[in-house]
This record gives structure tokens, C-alpha cells and sequence, in this order.
């Protein structure tokens, strides 16, 4: 057995055991553990059976198995920037709103002044 059919598998274990407990202290969504479980899981079997690569990477219609989870990784990867740059974004606009009304309900008008 190689070491990468060894070590993923416990790599994925402490992952799920980790999101797990970042959602018992409220840190993390159920369905975010959800997705990091499946992802995990998957990482696990291929790991274990990476012939399973070969047969998803056919059904897409990609020679490869290696060149399946490499996509899916850039795929991966491109989704969490794309959802990363929404939320700044947000919290960008959260925070000039923010900003805005207590700059207004601290405007201090010459009237006061005088």
C-alpha cells in the first residue's frame, strides 16, 4: 500500500473531526460540515481506490483519472475565491454603510459651534 493510501484517509479522519467540532462551537455551518465531509470522504476513496479516478474521469469524458481531480480541484478552488471575493465584498459595503450613519449621527452642524 502507498503512503498517500495511508495518510489521506487520516488527513480526511482529522479534517471531519475538525469541522465537526468548529460546528459544535458554532463556528461552522451544518451544511458547510456537510460539504467538507463529502469532499473528504471522496479525497478518502481515492486515495484508497484510485481506480475510481479513472471511471468517474470517463464518465466526463476526460482520459485520466489524475486530470479528473485536477479539475475538480480548479473547479474547487475558483468557486472559493468566486464566494471568498462576494463576501468581502459584502462586508465592504457593511462596513461604508456602517461608516455612513455614524458619520451622520455624529455630524456636528456650525450652529452647535457657535
Amino acid at each position: 500500500m502507498l503512503l498517500y493510501s495511508i495518510l489521506f484517509p487520516i488527513i480526511s479522519i482529522i479534517a471531519i473531526v475538525w469541522f465537526l467540532l468548529r460546528h459544535l462551537r458554532e463556528k461552522n455551518s451544518l451544511s458547510t460540515v456537510i460539504l467538507w465531509t463529502i469532499f473528504w470522504i471522496i479525497v478518502s476513496l481515492f486515495a484508497i481506490f484510485p481506480q475510481f479516478s479513472n471511471i468517474f474521469a470517463n464518465l466526463f469524458g476526460i482520459t485520466r483519472g489524475l486530470d479528473f481531480i485536477i479539475i475538480i480541484v480548479f473547479a474547487v478552488l475558483v468557486y472559493t475565491i468566486f464566494k471568498l471575493y462576494s463576501r468581502i465584498d459584502k462586508l465592504q459595503d457593511d462596513v461604508n454603510k456602517i461608516v455612513k450613519e455614524f458619520a451622520l449621527s455624529n455630524e456636528i452642524s456650525l450652529d452647535d459651534e457657535e
